[in-house]
Protein backbone atom coordinates (compact mmCIF):
# COMPACT_ATOMS: atom_id res chain seq x y z
CA UNK A 1 0.00 0.00 0.00
CA UNK A 2 2.71 2.72 0.80
CA UNK A 3 4.74 1.46 -2.25
CA UNK A 4 1.64 2.73 -4.48
CA UNK A 5 0.88 5.59 -2.58
CA UNK A 6 4.89 6.88 -3.15
CA UNK A 7 4.15 5.50 -7.19
CA UNK A 8 1.26 7.66 -7.09
CA UNK A 9 2.52 10.92 -5.19
CA UNK A 10 5.77 10.61 -7.63
CA UNK A 11 3.73 10.61 -10.99
CA UNK A 12 1.32 13.10 -9.48
CA UNK A 13 4.58 15.33 -9.15
CA UNK A 14 5.67 14.75 -12.33
CA UNK A 15 2.57 15.95 -13.80
CA UNK A 16 2.83 19.34 -11.51
CA UNK A 17 6.41 19.75 -12.19
CA UNK A 18 5.61 19.24 -16.22
CA UNK A 19 2.74 21.65 -16.34
CA UNK A 20 4.83 23.87 -14.30
CA UNK A 21 7.53 23.92 -17.25
CA UNK A 22 5.58 24.36 -19.70
CA UNK A 23 3.90 27.42 -17.75
CA UNK A 24 7.46 28.80 -17.43
CA UNK A 25 8.37 28.01 -20.78
CA UNK A 26 4.93 30.04 -22.52
CA UNK A 27 5.67 32.78 -20.32
CA UNK A 28 8.87 33.85 -21.46
CA UNK A 29 8.48 32.60 -24.65
CA UNK A 30 10.85 29.75 -25.30
CA UNK A 31 9.91 27.12 -27.21
CA UNK A 32 7.69 24.64 -25.00
CA UNK A 33 8.54 21.43 -26.14
CA UNK A 34 12.20 21.73 -26.18
CA UNK A 35 12.25 23.33 -22.29
CA UNK A 36 14.22 21.93 -19.68
CA UNK A 37 12.36 19.77 -16.66
CA UNK A 38 12.47 22.03 -13.55
CA UNK A 39 15.51 20.23 -11.65
CA UNK A 40 18.18 22.58 -10.09
CA UNK A 41 20.67 20.20 -11.40
CA UNK A 42 19.50 20.63 -14.76
CA UNK A 43 18.83 24.32 -15.13
CA UNK A 44 22.20 25.74 -13.09
CA UNK A 45 23.62 23.83 -15.98
CA UNK A 46 21.70 25.67 -18.94
CA UNK A 47 22.56 28.74 -17.05
CA UNK A 48 26.21 27.64 -17.57
CA UNK A 49 25.47 27.16 -21.10
CA UNK A 50 23.79 30.69 -22.12
CA UNK A 51 27.10 32.22 -22.45
CA UNK A 52 26.85 30.55 -25.83
CA UNK A 53 23.79 32.17 -27.02
CA UNK A 54 25.21 35.09 -29.01
CA UNK A 55 23.50 37.76 -27.34
CA UNK A 56 21.91 39.47 -24.23
CA UNK A 57 18.49 39.26 -25.78
CA UNK A 58 18.48 35.49 -27.02
CA UNK A 59 19.53 34.47 -23.65
CA UNK A 60 17.33 36.53 -21.11
CA UNK A 61 14.17 34.24 -21.97
CA UNK A 62 15.47 30.61 -20.86
CA UNK A 63 18.08 32.61 -18.46
CA UNK A 64 14.42 33.99 -16.59
CA UNK A 65 12.75 30.13 -17.20
CA UNK A 66 15.92 28.77 -15.75
CA UNK A 67 15.51 31.17 -12.38
CA UNK A 68 11.73 31.00 -11.86
CA UNK A 69 12.17 27.39 -11.72
CA UNK A 70 14.67 27.48 -9.13
CA UNK A 71 12.84 29.91 -7.19
CA UNK A 72 9.58 27.25 -8.24
CA UNK A 73 12.02 24.29 -6.27
CA UNK A 74 12.97 26.67 -3.05
CA UNK A 75 15.46 25.52 0.00
CA UNK A 76 16.14 22.53 -2.49
CA UNK A 77 18.09 24.95 -5.00
CA UNK A 78 20.01 26.52 -2.95
CA UNK A 79 23.37 24.59 -3.29
CA UNK A 80 23.52 24.84 -6.85
CA UNK A 81 23.10 28.50 -6.76
CA UNK A 82 25.54 28.74 -3.97
CA UNK A 83 27.84 26.92 -6.62
CA UNK A 84 27.39 29.24 -9.24
CA UNK A 85 27.63 32.27 -7.04
CA UNK A 86 31.31 31.11 -5.47
CA UNK A 87 31.99 30.80 -9.19
CA UNK A 88 31.65 34.32 -9.75
CA UNK A 89 29.83 33.24 -13.17
CA UNK A 90 27.70 36.13 -14.28
CA UNK A 91 25.95 37.47 -17.71
CA UNK A 92 23.78 40.95 -18.81
CA UNK A 93 20.67 40.61 -19.42
CA UNK A 94 18.38 42.29 -22.08
CA UNK A 95 15.35 43.77 -19.35
CA UNK A 96 14.63 46.80 -20.64
CA UNK A 97 12.52 48.93 -20.19
CA UNK A 98 11.73 47.78 -17.00
CA UNK A 99 15.12 47.95 -15.72
CA UNK A 100 18.34 50.12 -17.17
CA UNK A 101 20.60 47.54 -16.50
CA UNK A 102 20.60 43.87 -15.01
CA UNK A 103 22.77 41.02 -14.23
CA UNK A 104 22.41 36.97 -13.16
CA UNK A 105 23.77 37.48 -10.32
CA UNK A 106 21.59 40.38 -9.59
CA UNK A 107 18.88 38.53 -10.66
CA UNK A 108 19.99 35.75 -7.85
CA UNK A 109 20.07 37.89 -5.37
CA UNK A 110 16.46 38.94 -5.83
CA UNK A 111 15.51 35.37 -6.30
CA UNK A 112 16.95 34.54 -2.67
CA UNK A 113 15.38 37.74 -1.29
CA UNK A 114 11.73 36.34 -2.80
CA UNK A 115 12.46 33.00 -1.09
CA UNK A 116 12.69 35.05 2.61
CA UNK A 117 13.74 32.11 4.30
CA UNK A 118 16.69 31.82 6.68
CA UNK A 119 18.55 29.27 4.67
CA UNK A 120 18.46 31.55 1.46
CA UNK A 121 19.34 34.47 3.81
CA UNK A 122 22.42 32.87 4.66
CA UNK A 123 23.28 32.30 1.47
CA UNK A 124 22.51 36.02 0.22
CA UNK A 125 25.13 36.88 3.32
CA UNK A 126 28.01 35.42 1.71
CA UNK A 127 27.32 37.87 -1.27
CA UNK A 128 28.20 41.34 0.97
CA UNK A 129 31.81 41.00 0.73
CA UNK A 130 31.76 40.71 -2.95
CA UNK A 131 29.00 43.24 -3.99
CA UNK A 132 29.64 45.27 -6.88
CA UNK A 133 28.00 48.98 -6.33
CA UNK A 134 27.08 50.24 -3.36
CA UNK A 135 23.50 50.15 -4.67
CA UNK A 136 23.62 46.26 -4.63
CA UNK A 137 25.11 45.98 -1.10
CA UNK A 138 22.57 48.52 0.20
CA UNK A 139 19.95 45.97 -1.09
CA UNK A 140 21.50 42.94 -0.04
CA UNK A 141 21.88 44.64 3.68
CA UNK A 142 18.18 45.73 3.75
CA UNK A 143 16.95 42.27 2.50
CA UNK A 144 19.09 40.63 5.22
CA UNK A 145 17.89 42.77 7.95
CA UNK A 146 14.28 42.21 6.98
CA UNK A 147 15.17 38.55 7.90
CA UNK A 148 17.06 39.54 10.68
CA UNK A 149 18.73 41.92 12.87
CA UNK A 150 21.42 38.81 13.72
CA UNK A 151 22.66 40.22 10.11
CA UNK A 152 23.68 43.73 11.08
CA UNK A 153 27.39 43.05 11.86
CA UNK A 154 28.06 40.92 8.68
CA UNK A 155 26.08 44.13 6.82
CA UNK A 156 28.15 47.05 8.41
CA UNK A 157 32.03 44.98 8.21
CA UNK A 158 31.29 44.53 3.93
CA UNK A 159 30.07 48.34 4.45
CA UNK A 160 32.85 49.86 5.92
CA UNK A 161 35.04 47.84 3.04
CA UNK A 162 33.14 49.24 0.65
CA UNK A 163 33.80 52.95 2.45
CA UNK A 164 37.80 51.83 2.51
CA UNK A 165 37.83 50.91 -1.11
CA UNK A 166 36.06 53.96 -1.83
CA UNK A 167 38.39 56.15 -0.29
CA UNK A 168 41.49 55.01 -1.26
CA UNK A 169 40.78 53.85 -5.04
CA UNK A 170 39.51 57.59 -5.18
CA UNK A 171 42.32 59.46 -3.06
CA UNK A 172 43.24 61.85 -5.80
CA UNK A 173 39.76 62.64 -6.93
CA UNK A 174 36.78 60.85 -4.52
CA UNK A 175 33.40 59.92 -5.97
CA UNK A 176 31.17 62.32 -3.86
CA UNK A 177 28.01 60.34 -5.31
CA UNK A 178 29.07 56.99 -4.12
CA UNK A 179 30.61 58.30 -0.58
CA UNK A 180 27.37 60.05 0.09
CA UNK A 181 25.56 56.68 -0.76
CA UNK A 182 27.99 54.42 1.48
CA UNK A 183 27.14 57.47 4.31
CA UNK A 184 23.67 56.80 3.68
CA UNK A 185 23.76 52.42 3.95
CA UNK A 186 26.57 53.07 7.13
CA UNK A 187 24.53 56.05 8.95
CA UNK A 188 21.14 55.37 8.18
CA UNK A 189 20.27 51.82 7.12
CA UNK A 190 23.21 49.87 9.50
CA UNK A 191 23.20 52.87 12.32
CA UNK A 192 27.00 52.10 12.75
CA UNK A 193 27.36 54.01 15.77
CA UNK A 194 31.15 53.09 16.34
CA UNK A 195 32.28 54.13 12.91
CA UNK A 196 29.95 57.52 12.87
CA UNK A 197 31.98 58.76 15.50
CA UNK A 198 35.37 57.34 14.45
CA UNK A 199 34.96 59.68 11.53
CA UNK A 200 34.35 62.48 13.50
CA UNK A 201 36.74 62.20 15.58
CA UNK A 202 39.10 62.36 13.00
CA UNK A 203 37.80 66.42 12.87
CA UNK A 204 38.48 66.06 8.68
CA UNK A 205 34.74 67.06 8.73
CA UNK A 206 36.08 70.52 10.33
CA UNK A 207 37.08 72.22 7.43
CA UNK A 208 38.98 75.25 6.25
CA UNK A 209 37.64 78.88 6.90
CA UNK A 210 34.87 77.64 9.37
CA UNK A 211 33.29 75.60 6.30
CA UNK A 212 31.97 71.97 7.94
CA UNK A 213 31.20 68.86 5.74
CA UNK A 214 27.33 68.80 5.97
CA UNK A 215 26.77 65.66 4.15
CA UNK A 216 28.73 64.00 6.49
CA UNK A 217 26.74 65.40 9.49
CA UNK A 218 23.71 64.74 8.56
CA UNK A 219 24.00 61.15 7.66
CA UNK A 220 26.42 60.86 11.13
CA UNK A 221 23.08 62.22 12.83
CA UNK A 222 21.24 59.28 11.93
CA UNK A 223 23.41 56.66 13.79
CA UNK A 224 24.28 58.41 16.97
CA UNK A 225 22.12 59.72 19.52
CA UNK A 226 20.93 63.09 20.04
CA UNK A 227 23.26 63.82 23.21
CA UNK A 228 25.75 62.46 21.75
CA UNK A 229 25.83 64.16 18.23
CA UNK A 230 25.02 67.26 20.21
CA UNK A 231 28.07 67.36 21.41
CA UNK A 232 30.09 67.35 17.87
CA UNK A 233 27.53 70.08 16.50
CA UNK A 234 28.59 72.32 19.66
CA UNK A 235 32.24 71.99 18.64
CA UNK A 236 31.28 72.51 14.61
CA UNK A 237 29.80 75.86 16.15
CA UNK A 238 32.43 77.12 18.04
CA UNK A 239 34.97 76.33 14.72
CA UNK A 240 32.46 78.72 12.74
CA UNK A 241 32.67 81.28 15.45
CA UNK A 242 36.06 81.86 15.56
CA UNK A 243 36.33 82.25 11.48
CA UNK A 244 33.22 84.94 11.83
CA UNK A 245 31.16 82.22 9.82
CA UNK A 246 27.61 81.92 10.17
CA UNK A 247 26.29 79.02 12.18
CA UNK A 248 25.08 75.80 9.49
CA UNK A 249 21.58 75.21 9.85
CA UNK A 250 22.10 71.23 10.81
CA UNK A 251 23.70 72.90 14.07
CA UNK A 252 20.55 75.09 15.11
CA UNK A 253 18.49 72.54 14.21
CA UNK A 254 20.09 69.93 15.98
CA UNK A 255 20.51 72.67 18.88
CA UNK A 256 16.60 73.15 18.46
CA UNK A 257 15.78 69.26 18.79
CA UNK A 258 17.86 70.06 21.86
CA UNK A 259 16.84 72.86 23.35
CA UNK A 260 17.03 72.27 27.02
CA UNK A 261 20.90 71.46 26.30
CA UNK A 262 23.23 73.78 28.13
CA UNK A 263 25.17 74.02 24.93
CA UNK A 264 22.44 74.35 22.47
CA UNK A 265 20.74 76.99 24.41
CA UNK A 266 24.37 79.38 24.37
CA UNK A 267 24.47 78.37 20.61
CA UNK A 268 20.31 79.79 19.89
CA UNK A 269 20.82 82.48 21.96
CA UNK A 270 23.94 83.59 20.62
CA UNK A 271 22.14 83.11 17.00
CA UNK A 272 19.59 85.12 18.14
CA UNK A 273 21.91 87.99 19.16
CA UNK A 274 23.77 87.66 15.99
CA UNK A 275 20.83 87.80 13.64
CA UNK A 276 21.02 90.44 10.81
CA UNK A 277 17.62 91.89 11.27
CA UNK A 278 14.84 92.27 14.06
CA UNK A 279 12.29 89.97 11.68
CA UNK A 280 14.88 87.31 11.54
CA UNK A 281 14.89 87.28 15.43
CA UNK A 282 11.74 87.70 15.48
CA UNK A 283 11.24 84.55 13.08
CA UNK A 284 12.98 82.67 15.14
CA UNK A 285 11.56 82.56 18.12
CA UNK A 286 7.90 81.93 16.60
CA UNK A 287 9.91 79.29 14.97
CA UNK A 288 9.70 77.45 18.71
CA UNK A 289 5.81 76.51 18.40
CA UNK A 290 5.30 72.96 17.96
CA UNK A 291 2.88 73.87 15.25
CA UNK A 292 4.26 73.33 12.40
CA UNK A 293 2.40 76.33 10.30
CA UNK A 294 2.66 78.84 13.66
CA UNK A 295 6.57 79.96 12.95
CA UNK A 296 5.74 80.70 8.77
CA UNK A 297 3.27 83.21 9.56
CA UNK A 298 5.54 86.11 10.00
CA UNK A 299 7.38 86.47 6.67
CA UNK A 300 4.15 86.03 4.98
CA UNK A 301 2.09 88.79 6.81
CA UNK A 302 -0.58 86.25 7.80
CA UNK A 303 -1.81 85.54 11.89
CA UNK A 304 -0.49 82.22 13.46
CA UNK A 305 -3.20 79.62 12.92
CA UNK A 306 -4.99 78.89 15.96
CA UNK A 307 -3.99 75.00 17.34
CA UNK A 308 -6.58 72.41 17.43
CA UNK A 309 -6.05 69.15 19.70
CA UNK A 310 -6.11 66.20 17.13
CA UNK A 311 -5.97 63.92 19.58
CA UNK A 312 -7.46 63.18 23.30
CA UNK A 313 -4.26 61.18 23.80
CA UNK A 314 -1.68 62.41 25.75
CA UNK A 315 2.03 62.87 23.90
CA UNK A 316 4.24 62.73 26.41
CA UNK A 317 7.19 63.51 24.03
CA UNK A 318 5.27 66.15 22.83
CA UNK A 319 4.64 67.80 26.26
CA UNK A 320 8.03 67.57 27.23
CA UNK A 321 9.29 69.05 24.02
CA UNK A 322 6.75 72.10 25.14
CA UNK A 323 7.76 71.93 28.64
CA UNK A 324 11.86 72.57 27.36
CA UNK A 325 10.72 75.43 25.00
CA UNK A 326 9.57 77.45 27.49
CA UNK A 327 12.40 77.28 29.84
CA UNK A 328 14.40 79.07 26.46
CA UNK A 329 11.82 81.21 26.34
CA UNK A 330 12.52 82.43 29.89
CA UNK A 331 16.69 82.66 28.44
CA UNK A 332 14.98 84.69 25.55
CA UNK A 333 13.37 87.10 27.47
CA UNK A 334 16.26 87.72 29.64
CA UNK A 335 18.73 88.27 26.62
CA UNK A 336 16.33 90.82 25.44
CA UNK A 337 14.67 92.79 28.34
CA UNK A 338 14.55 95.91 26.41
CA UNK A 339 13.15 94.95 23.38
CA UNK A 340 8.70 94.99 23.89
CA UNK A 341 8.27 93.71 20.32
CA UNK A 342 10.34 90.64 21.41
CA UNK A 343 8.29 90.58 25.24
CA UNK A 344 5.45 90.17 23.13
CA UNK A 345 6.20 87.16 20.81
CA UNK A 346 8.31 85.17 23.28
CA UNK A 347 4.21 85.83 25.38
CA UNK A 348 2.53 84.79 22.41
CA UNK A 349 4.76 81.46 21.20
CA UNK A 350 4.78 80.94 25.36
CA UNK A 351 0.87 80.85 25.36
CA UNK A 352 0.70 78.66 22.36
CA UNK A 353 3.50 76.22 23.80
CA UNK A 354 1.74 75.99 27.09
CA UNK A 355 -1.89 75.01 25.52
CA UNK A 356 0.59 72.30 23.90
CA UNK A 357 2.05 71.47 27.15
CA UNK A 358 -1.60 71.10 29.16
CA UNK A 359 -2.60 67.88 29.85
CA UNK A 360 -6.09 68.87 29.90
CA UNK A 361 -8.18 66.44 27.86
CA UNK A 362 -10.40 68.90 27.26
CA UNK A 363 -8.03 72.00 26.27
CA UNK A 364 -10.13 72.84 23.07
CA UNK A 365 -7.86 74.79 20.41
CA UNK A 366 -5.38 77.92 21.29
CA UNK A 367 -6.78 81.17 20.36
CA UNK A 368 -4.61 84.22 19.85
CA UNK A 369 -6.62 87.43 21.21
CA UNK A 370 -7.73 90.68 19.23
CA UNK A 371 -5.16 92.73 20.32
CA UNK A 372 -2.02 89.91 19.38
CA UNK A 373 -3.91 89.60 16.53
CA UNK A 374 -3.17 93.56 15.40
CA UNK A 375 -0.07 93.54 16.78
CA UNK A 376 1.41 90.75 14.94
CA UNK A 377 -0.41 91.54 11.61
CA UNK A 378 1.67 95.25 12.29
CA UNK A 379 4.51 93.76 12.78
CA UNK A 380 3.65 91.62 9.87
CA UNK A 381 3.42 94.32 7.20
CA UNK A 382 6.61 96.32 8.30
CA UNK A 383 8.33 92.88 7.80
CA UNK A 384 6.94 93.07 4.07
CA UNK A 385 7.13 96.72 3.44
CA UNK A 386 10.96 96.14 4.51
CA UNK A 387 11.53 93.12 2.31
CA UNK A 388 10.05 94.93 -0.94
CA UNK A 389 12.10 98.01 -0.08
CA UNK A 390 15.20 96.34 0.13
CA UNK A 391 14.30 94.41 -3.38
CA UNK A 392 13.56 97.69 -4.70
CA UNK A 393 16.85 98.86 -3.62
CA UNK A 394 18.97 95.83 -4.81
CA UNK A 395 17.07 96.02 -7.92
CA UNK A 396 17.90 99.67 -8.75
CA UNK A 397 21.48 99.16 -7.75
CA UNK A 398 21.88 96.27 -10.31
CA UNK A 399 20.17 98.74 -13.23
CA UNK A 400 22.29 101.78 -11.80
CA UNK A 401 26.00 99.03 -12.41
CA UNK A 402 24.79 97.92 -15.46
CA UNK A 403 24.30 100.99 -17.19
CA UNK A 404 27.78 102.44 -15.34
CA UNK A 405 29.59 99.65 -17.06
CA UNK A 406 27.56 100.54 -20.82
CA UNK A 407 29.07 104.14 -20.18
CA UNK A 408 32.02 102.85 -19.76
CA UNK A 409 32.42 100.48 -22.66
CA UNK A 410 31.35 103.52 -24.97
Amino acid sequence: MAQKLEAETNQLREKINEASSQYLANANRINAEQHDPLDPEILIQQLYKLKDLPNNKARTPHAFYCLQGLLLNGTNSLPVLKDLLIDGYDFNLDVRPLYSSRTLRQEIASLLVAMGNRPAADLLSQLLPVAQTVEELTNLCKALLNVSDGYRPYCISAARDMYNHLTDLEQSSPDQQNIKKIYNLLFTVLCDEEFAIKLLEKREWLQEKGKLDSTLLSEVKNALPSETFMDYCYEGYLHQKENHRKTDYILLNTAKENIANPKATEMLLATLKDSSSPFERYSSVMGLSLDSNFGATLPVGLSPHTVQQTSSTEDHNLIQKANDRLLFLDAVEAQFPDDEKMTRIVGLVRSNLQHTASTDPDKGTWVMDEESISFFQDLANKAINKTINQFVENASKRIDEKNNKQETEK
